[in-house]
Formats: structure tokens, C-alpha cells, sequence
């Protein structure tokens, strides 16, 4: 398959991530009047790493020249792992939908401190205690794959270490916030999907 058919679907692929994003905070904003993002540094570095990649990914996929600069790995670079890799960014969007969804009210970008949320634990909740945050996993492997440079592996690693710091410090919050109602159900649900 050819880098610009790539681009075209990593590119439309971001729009409809980052709108569905976008639309959800501007949405809850206005419903709850004030701002839905957290004032942490883990959200901010996370949204940086997240930014970096998506960089990394297009002008990649853009410029055969900038690809090569970036390490290409032709393992990656066969047509059944580039369907696999489309395949991941269709459920990363459906995993990212329902957890955008589902959350209602409760959805933050980072901790607010002082907000009270409910703890979501149904429909995709069942399955995993963070949907959105396993929908970016599911995104960085499928650039990974599809983007198929050291430079994407590296980033994508190091954006993923980001984004588990960052449950870890959720985690913490959610814990002190619902007590045992949360230990219960973070007992009985993985944290991404299977782990």
C-alpha cells in the first residue's frame, strides 16, 4: 500500500480522534461551566508526548526522505501488519467513542482536585478502568505499524510511560475520592485490558 493512501488514512483518522475529543470538552465545558482539564503535569506532558507522535507519524508518512532520516523498519512494512495496523486505528476509535460516551459528566482531562465525579463502572468500564487511556496504546501500535520507524517506536514507548504515570497518579485520586467502592472495582477490572 502506498505511504500517500497511509497518509490520507492517518491523517482522516485524527481528524474524527481529535474531533470526538474536542466536541466532548467543549460540550461538558459548557455544561458544567468551567474548564474540564486538570492543572497536572502529567496531563500536560502526556498531551506534549501525544503531540510529538502525531508529528513524527505524518511527516513520516508524508516524506518518504524525512522516513528514511527516522530509521525505517522494513520488518513492519508488509501489507498483512498495514491492515492490522488500519484494523487497531478503526478500534481505537470505537474503543475512544464509548469511553467518551460512557463517562457522561465524570470525564476530566487530568485530575480536577476539587471535582466530584461518579465512578464510571459499566459498559466499556466493565472490560477495562481506562478505555480512553487503552484507546492511545491501541493508537501508538498502530502508528508503530503503520508509521514503521525507530523514531515512532521510541516516541510512542516514552508517550506510553507517560500516560501509565499518569493512571498511576488517577488511580491514587480515585482511590482517596471513592474509597472502597473503587478498590473493589479496581480489584475486578484490569487496568488496560487484560492486565
Amino acid at each position: 500500500m502506498s505511504h500517500n493512501i497511509i497518509g490520507i488514512i492517518i491523517v482522516s483518522h485524527l481528524f474524527l480522534f481529535e474531533s470526538m475529543f474536542f466536541v466532548k470538552n467543549i460540550l461538558l465545558s459548557k455544561k458544567l461551566k468551567g474548564s474540564v482539564r486538570g492543572k497536572n503535569k502529567e496531563a500536560s506532558i502526556s498531551i506534549i508526548l501525544f503531540t510529538v507522535s502525531i508529528i513524527i507519524a505524518i511527516t513520516s508518512i508524508l516524506s518518504e526522505d524525512i522516513n528514511e532520516l527516522f530509521i525505517p523498519i522494513p520488518v513492519l512494512a508488509n501489507d498483512y501488519l498495514i491492515f492490522i495496523g488500519m484494523f487497531l486505528l478503526f478500534l481505537n476509535l470505537i474503543i475512544s467513542f464509548l469511553a467518551l460516551v460512557q463517562m457522561r459528566d465524570s470525564w476530566r482531562v487530568g485530575i480536577k482536585e476539587n471535582d466530584k465525579t461518579d465512578l464510571i463502572n459499566s459498559g466499556i468500564f466493565k472490560m477495562t478502568r481506562n478505555p480512553y487511556f487503552l484507546s492511545y496504546i491501541i493508537l501508538f501500535i498502530a502508528y508503530i505499524i503503520l508509521v514503521a520507524n525507530v523514531l515512532i517506536l521510541i516516541s510512542s514507548l516514552v508517550a506510553f510511560i507517560s500516560i501509565h504515570k499518569m493512571i498511576m497518579k488517577e488511580e491514587k485520586y480515585l482511590e482517596a475520592l471513592h474509597g472502597a467502592k473503587y478498590l473493589d472495582y479496581k480489584s475486578n477490572v484490569p487496568r488496560y485490558l487484560l492486565i
